[in-house]
């Protein structure tokens, strides 16, 4: 991880500076290790996965979330930014969850954190109940056993250790990735890797309790860590589509000169500047301590979740039949945008939420 050294850091954690060299480290260790032209065909591959963590976890970034002061919200969400414009498979949502979740949890979850900082263990991580989905599931963890279903599990290729939100008690339970009493099922969709459904029939679990409150706050800060995913990955799709709009002819004209073009990707590009802009809005209310980051946040993934589908829908028609060919950059992109907006309820969710701060919940 970056150190600050800046003195306009102070209370805030690291500088602009240290987050645009953070950034720029980040973009081109992936551009070296997860290079474009060869991500689909390594993303289903556990081995090259588990590698390229291991050189992850070497700067620094599987550190991520375990430390305020060594990187925040701000520094969480830039990384997925670049994982998603780099369509980058990386297990690092889970590393954040397991990082937050046990943070502070003595020495029942110091094996953990010492095998995610040496990029030895890949976490899987659940919300369970804390998810927001309807079809999310949940489990129940009872003297030491771990029973019932969770979905939309990120991370399973290659995870050595589950991490599961738990609702009663409140908490978080780690189960071994290759107990017996462990069933795994992909659930092919618009995620590449494809997410998972994971079984827990009396398995054998470590229970850590933690506020009810504080999952909340951590389910929520992965929801927005998949937006700025997804903001990256639109962002990239963008630039390929202006790349190509200034190449393509038709009609004897490049389609860039043509009107309905222009204005196609001059919204896209308010949408992405608007959604960088509500995002880094949360992060910083966050990481200073704002009781309101919460009200920001879904107030963002409302905003994020139409504006960046529709970034990728219109990116997509300006690319024409490129948008379609495998063997192009484009539709993992695509794929990412809405596959990371739909989880944890979508902007309906977040809506929802908007509406029970400004009007109160619901009689």
């Amino acid at each position: 991880m970056v150190h600050s050294h800046s003195s306009q850091a102070g209370a805030d954690g690291l500088s602009d500076a240290d987050r645009q060299l953070l950034r720029d480290s980040t973009r081109d260790f992936l551009a070296s290790r997860w290079p474009s032209a060869s991500a689909m065909e390594r993303v289903g591959d556990a081995a090259a996965v588990t590698a390229l963590w291991r050189d992850m976890a070497a700067q620094g970034l599987s550190a991520l979330g375990a430390d305020p002061a060594e990187g925040g919200l701000r520094e969480i969400m830039l990384v997925f930014e670049e994982l998603g414009r780099a369509a980058c498979p990386a297990p690092l949502l889970g590393a954040v969850i397991a990082n937050m979740a046990l943070a502070g949890a003595g020495k029942a979850a110091e094996p953990l954190q010492q095998d995610l900082r040496m990029g030895k263990a890949i976490v899987a991580a659940s919300l369970g109940a804390f998810d927001g989905d309807a079809g999310a599931g949940k489990v129940a963890c009872r003297d030491g056993k771990i029973d019932g279903m969770v979905a939309f599990v990120e991370g399973s290729l290659g995870a050595t250790q589950h991490l599961v939100f738990t609702e009663s008690p409140a908490g978080v339970a780690l189960v071994d990735a290759g107990a017996a009493a462990v069933s795994i099922r992909e659930t092919p969709g618009l995620a590449v890797p494809s997410l998972a459904e994971i079984t827990f029939a009396q398995a054998t679990a470590v229970s850590i309790p933690v506020a009810a409150g504080r999952l909340r706050d951590i389910a929520l800060m992965a929801r927005v860590a998949c937006a700025a995913r997804a903001l990256g990955a639109a962002q990239r799709a963008f630039e390929l589509a202006v790349e190509h709009a200034k190449v393509r002819k038709q009609f004897g004209e490049f389609i860039g000169s043509f009107q309905a073009v222009q204005h196609k990707l001059a919204n896209c590009l308010i949408s992405l500047e608007g959604t960088q802009l509500v995002l880094r809005n949360v992060g910083e209310s966050h990481d200073k301590g704002s009781e309101d980051w919460r009200v920001f946040a879904a107030a963002a993934l409302a905003f994020a979740g139409p504006a960046l589908r529709e970034v990728s829908v219109q990116t997509h028609r300006a690319l024409g039949a490129i948008g379609y060919a495998e063997e192009h950059e484009a539709p993992r992109h695509f794929r990412r945008v809405h596959a990371d907006l739909a989880r944890f309820g979508g902007a309906p969710r977040s809506r929802a939420e908007l509406a029970d701060y400004l009007l109160g919940p619901l009689a």
